[in-house]
This record gives C-alpha cells, sequence and structure tokens, in this order.
C-alpha cells in the first residue's frame, strides 16, 4: 500500500501523519517542551529538537512489509507570494525558510522536516498551497495608501481543499466554479475564490477581517495609532493585536467552548462579544459575495469553528439571502497535504518549482 508521511508544524506541537489513499493510517499530535523552543531565536533552529520524535514516530508506525512510502509532504510556511499547488522543496525554498526571510513561523520547519526525512528514505517532498498563495486582483491589493499593499496570507490549504471537496461534490472542476469561501479558527480566512484562485481575503494572520479567539481583525485606525505611541515596542504592540485580542482581550480565553458556555451562564459581556463575532464574520461574508458581483456556487464554511451548530445558525440568520450554504467543519489541513502529495506522485497535478 502506498502512503505518504504530513508533517504540519504549530508553534508548541507537530501534527504528523501517515495515509495512504484512503485515509489515515496512524496520526499523532507530538508536544514539544515550551521551554526547550523558547530558546531559539529562529524557528528553523527548532530542527533537532522536533526531529527526533518525528522521525521515532515514523519509524515505530511504518510498516515495511505493507507500506510503501512515495512521498513526504510538509505544511508550507510564509513565502514570497506566489501561485498556488504543490511546490517541490528546492535548496531556494530551504534557504528561506531557514533565514525566517518572509516570517519566523512555526509552518517554516515543514520543508525542512519533510525534506530531511525524504532523503533519508529516497523519495519526493514537497509542500502544497502555502499561507502566502497570492492570486490577488490588481485592486484587491490596494489598501487606501499609496505605502501600505494589501497582503495575500491566508489558510490557503484548507480553502482549496475545502473548494475542491465541494466541486467534485457537485461534478464540476475546482476551475469552473467560483465560491465564498470562510474559514473559521484559531485564525480567519474568508476570501473571494475564482476558478479555484484567492482573488481577495483578509489577512489571515494580523491585520483585517473580523476578530477571531486571539486576534484583533479590522479596527479603528485611531485606536491603533494611540496604542502604537503608548507600547514600549513594536513586538508588544504586535503581541497584542495578533495574541491578546478577540475573545481572548474581552473575556481572558480563546477557547471558543468556552466562550459558549459563559453565555450560557448568564455573562452579559460574553454575549456581546460572541454576538460581535457572528456579527463581523457575517459582514466579511457579505464584503466577498459583493467582491464576486453574485456569481458564486455557493457560500462554504470551514475551520474548528464550524462545528459549532449554534454558531452556523446564529450566522445563517444574517447570510441566508445570499444564496447556497455548505459546512464542511473541521480544518482538514493534513489531508489536505496528504491528498496534494498523491496527486504529486501520480502526476494528476502540476509540480512547481520555487524560484
Amino acid at each position: 500500500m502506498d502512503v505518504v508521511f504530513v508533517i504540519n508544524p504549530g508553534s508548541t506541537s507537530t501534527k504528523v501523519g501517515i495515509f495512504s489513499k484512503s485515509g489515515a493510517v496512524k496520526e499523532e499530535n507530538i508536544k514539544h517542551d515550551f521551554e526547550d523552543l523558547k530558546r531559539f531565536e529562529l524557528v528553523s533552529e527548532q530542527f533537532e529538537t522536533r526531529f527526533k520524535p518525528i522521525k521515532e514516530f515514523f519509524e515505530e508506525n511504518f510498516d515495511r512489509e505493507k507500506h510503501k512510502l512515495v512521498a513526504v509532504i510538509g505544511r508550507g510556511g510564509p513565502l514570497k507570494p506566489l501561485e498556488g499547488g504543490v511546490y517541490r522543496i528546492n535548496e531556494k525554498m530551504l534557504e528561506d525558510y531557514k533565514t525566517s526571510k518572509y516570517s519566523n513561523h512555526a509552518s517554516n520547519l515543514g520543508s525542512i522536516i519533510a525534506e530531511a526525512l525524504a532523503k533519508e528514505y529516497s523519495v519526493p517532498s514537497f509542500i502544497a498551497d502555502p499561507v502566502t498563495v497570492d492570486n490577488f486582483w490588481d485592486v484587491s491589493r490596494i489598501s487606501g495608501h499609496p505605502d501600505i499593499v494589501r497582503k495575500c496570507r491566508s489558510h490557503a490549504l484548507n480553502i482549496k481543499a475545502t473548494a475542491r471537496r465541494d466541486a467534485e461534490h457537485i461534478g464540476k472542476k475546482l476551475e469552473e466554479v467560483n465560491y465564498v469561501v470562510a474559514h473559521i479558527g484559531g485564525g480567519i480566512s474568508i476570501c473571494a475564490l475564482e476558478g479555484g484562485k484567492i482573488r481577495d481575503v483578509n489577512d489571515g494572520l494580523l491585520g483585517e477581517g473580523p476578530f477571531s479567539p486571539i486576534r484583533a481583525g479590522t479596527i479603528p485606525i485611531n485606536g491603533v495609532i494611540d496604542m502604537c505611541f503608548s507600547k514600549k515596542d513594536r513586538k508588544e504592540v504586535e503581541y497584542e493585536f495578533s495574541a491578546n485580542s478577540g475573545f481572548q482581550g474581552y473575556l481572558g480565553t480563546a477557547d471558543f467552548k468556552e466562550v459558549l458556555k459563559m453565555v450560557d451562564e448568564g455573562d452579559e459581556k460574553a454575549d456581546l462579544i460572541y454576538r460581535a463575532f457572528v456579527f463581523q464574520i457575517a459582514k466579511e461574508i457579505g464584503r466577498y459575495a459583493a467582491a464576486l458581483k453574485g456569481d458564486y456556487s455557493a457560500i462554504l464554511i470551514t475551520g474548528g469553528i464550524a462545528h459549532s451548530e449554534r454558531f452556523i445558525s446564529d450566522l445563517k440568520e444574517y447570510i441566508s439571502f445570499l444564496g447556497e450554504i455548505r459546512i464542511y467543519p473541521g480544518e482538514g489541513e493534513m489531508e489536505a497535504l496528504a491528498e496534494s502529495a498523491f496527486l504529486a506522485v501520480e502526476g494528476k497535478t502540476e509540480i512547481k518549482e520555487y524560484i
């Protein structure tokens, strides 16, 4: 049985899995010592700390008599703006990740670890649809100030996998349909997807869109200016907006289930913030429906928070008039990576080179 090995690093853990074409053979979320990880200035310097337990997991669960490893694929971190798709891991890519040229993000390690393990087993290594996949319309880049250009940064991997899945469901190719896709989880990306290409999206990492469990999203610029002048340095300001905002900032927790529990227990502040959360997401979905001039097959809701029937029900009260709404709960990153790897090794998709 052909299998691929999938590597998806997070800030303090790494999700790994052995996948066949029919699904996961074995998955695990390997937790790392946070105190050990934070010793390193660059994420890439965590390689040895993370690689050892990942390799041990693979060797313990890879059955040489039953399995044939055909590829290793890692989650793609921030790179220069590029087309979506599957990319071969090459030296240029590794150099940009090792030096954190575009961002010092945990996902940089996806390609570094994937390439190292693939080399030991003499199989190809890939990434697919990293967060900086960029097919923006020219008008999408305009911010309102000539020195500030809007960036295309999103949960591209799950967005495109969800859309591909829905297109197959309705008997079409991804390139033949348009969607509004809302990935709603720890981070939020809501986009206009035209023929499989992200034409506009809020910055899913920092700076735009609805507030998330920990991120501020779009906020009044006067408040941003005031905070910049009241804080000591850039990192402090970035922390406030990227890790101490949203539910965390207002309510002291980023746990969505805990927020709903507070609402059910009669906490009026929690109720207001939750309703604002739904309200902001609904408004953002409406923006991207307009961006596509209403020319889309459906609105797709995905991500971890899409598991909440209450949230979906509340959201639909705002957006049902916009057309068909289909729900695909969960982040699906591991499955999407595995699918991309099989498409690549079977010659069913172009393998692109990072230059």
